[in-house]
């Protein structure tokens, strides 16, 4: 299940039901993103003794759940297995799952986590598609009424289950659960970009979202730049428009003016610039890690163009910490886990090439 990273967005959280909270906003999902792997196992009943004399007594201990999280530097991640037991529970609660099935997940994380590349989301909704596919009751689209709910109880993403669902360049134009109040849009792109972090900082969505000034200047910010967007159909043809909208709420926001992302902006900026290649490619903040995406001008560029790009790129991220990956930017929905190319993962300590 692939990523998404927020471009520019609004909050809209006032309402008590989850399902009917959310963002609007535009972005776009990305081929990296979560695996899971699940396994569903029911407990078989003891045979019925037709009265003859009492049988034993059923087993009514929840059946067991196992959790094995794997986080993009491919090592365990134990404290990221309480958001997927969380699905399970939610599962069961609803009775879409029965407490004496046990299940077994194994979750293989491509991107890391609270850097705004949505991968609660991805992760959310790639595992309750998983348990209910292995449990022979498959429901895509309540697997995604899962995800968006736990996304706002656990007051983690906003809009991310709505994007991935809709795929490609994604236009938010009414909050909520996707299949339910959320209505978005998504129109495939394709484009070859490449992800820029710092490793030694993540932000969690909730730090903004919960407080009253951020909340507010986002939203602010937000609903102007999404107003042009909004406006006439959405089509790739808006991929400037997008840029343009993306920029524009950085910047009034008051997001980009914070000294991490500047750092990052500046540094990206100025090597491009140096490079030649400004005119060619754009930078633009992922919300809300300290994180970037390096990404066309136009919507038509090559894969060959983006090496190009990471070539002169490679050097100045080692020199100032940052990590980086390479990944397709807008793909369509379809549900299934994309990867990043581990000969495009810069090591943010040694600049050498991960396998």
């Amino acid at each position: 299940m692939g990523g998404h990273v927020t471009l520019l967005f609004s909050i809209h959280d006032e309402d008590h039901l989850p399902r009917s909270q959310g963002s609007r906003g535009a972005g776009l999902c990305l081929d990296a993103g979560v695996t899971v792997r699940a396994t569903a196992t029911h407990r078989e009943r003891p045979p019925d003794h037709a009265g003859v004399q009492p049988g034993p007594r059923l087993d009514l201990t929840p059946a067991p759940v196992e959790v094995h999280v794997t986080d993009a530097s491919g090592a365990a991640w134990p404290d990221g297995e309480v958001l997927y037991h969380a699905v399970v529970d939610d599962l069961r609660a609803v009775r879409r799952l029965s407490t004496s099935t046990a299940v077994s997940m194994d979750v293989t994380l491509d991107l890391p986590v609270s850097q705004g590349f949505g991968m609660s989301g991805a992760g959310l909704l790639a595992a309750a598609r998983a348990v209910l596919e292995a449990n022979g009751t498959p429901d895509d689209a309540y697997a995604a009424r899962v995800a968006h709910r736990l996304e706002r109880t656990q007051r983690g993403g906003l809009g991310d289950v709505l994007a991935i669902s809709a795929g490609g360049m994604a236009l938010r134009r009414q909050p909520g659960a996707p299949g339910v109040v959320g209505l978005a849009e998504g129109v495939p792109v394709d484009v070859p970009c490449l992800l820029v972090w710092q490793p030694d900082e993540a932000r969690h969505t909730s730090a903004y979202i919960d407080h009253p000034d951020w909340k507010r200047s986002i939203t602010s910010a937000g609903e102007a730049a999404l107003a042009p967007l909004c406006d006439g159909p959405w089509t790739a043809d808006r991929w400037p428009d997008l840029l343009e909208a993306a920029e524009d709420f950085a910047t009034s926001s008051g997001i980009a003016a914070e000294p991490e992302r500047a750092a990052l902006l500046g540094v990206l900026r100025s090597s491009l610039e140096a490079a030649g290649m400004a005119g060619d490619w754009a930078v633009r903040l992922c919300m809300l890690g300290v994180s970037a995406l390096v990404i066309p001008s136009s919507a038509d560029a090559s894969q060959r163009t983006s090496q190009a790009m990471q070539g002169a790129l490679a050097s100045t991220l080692s020199a100032h910490g940052y990590a980086a990956a390479s990944v397709v930017a807008g793909p369509s929905s379809d549900g299934d886990g994309g990867g990043v190319d581990p000969e495009a993962v810069v090591d943010p300590v040694e600049g050498q090439d991960a396998a």
